[in-house]
């Protein structure tokens, strides 16, 4: 890690506790392996009680600090993350969009009703829609994938973007929470 990246993650993490800072910033070492996933595991078995700390690092302007913190929060699974990582599927960096689609499909089916709301308000880009096709793909039954081919298509066709997704994901609302 270099000095100007050491500094930032100084900056973001000035108001976390001593003990969270220096794990943390062990879970970032890139060159032990073993003392990265040590820390990184010690973090995640620290589980929900340190969430709402790392849902604070999920929109730090450091990528390395944005991907660890969305990893553990990944691993840990909690469900009111949901929101934070339907943000994170449209993030700049790949790594970061897929830690995010991996961690609503983790903490599973609760993330369906989230990620179809924040489709059909238009809160959706082409990116943030290829990352909810890949979760809706994991979560969703064969049944519910039938009956909503057509926004499923609409998730993974560019042309479609802003034109038929908001609609079918509305009608996917109706078709699966029968609202």
């Amino acid at each position: 890690m270099n000095k100007n990246n050491s500094s930032e993650i100084d900056i973001n993490l000035k108001d976390f506790p001593d003990n969270l800072t220096s794990l943390i910033k062990e879970s970032l070492d890139s060159k032990n392996s073993v003392k990265k996933l040590a820390a990184r595991s010690t973090l995640v078995g620290m589980g929900k009680s340190i969430i709402p700390k790392l849902h604070k690092l999920l929109s730090s302007e450091n990528g390395l600090l944005r991907m660890e913190a969305a990893k553990i929060v990944e691993l840990i699974a909690d469900r009111r993350s949901i929101p934070f990582l339907i943000n994170l599927l449209d993030d700049k960096e790949f790594e970061i969009r897929w830690i995010a689609a991996e961690g609503l499909i983790k903490i599973g089916r609760r993330s369906i009703l989230p990620l179809l709301t924040s489709i059909r308000d238009g809160k959706s880009s082409f990116i943030l829609n290829k990352g909810a096709h890949h979760v809706l793909l994991s979560l969703l039954n064969e049944n519910e994938k039938n009956k909503l081919t057509s926004l499923l298509l609409s998730l993974d066709d560019a042309q479609e973007l802003g034109e038929t997704a908001p609609v079918e994901s509305s009608l996917a609302i109706k078709t699966i929470f029968k609202r």
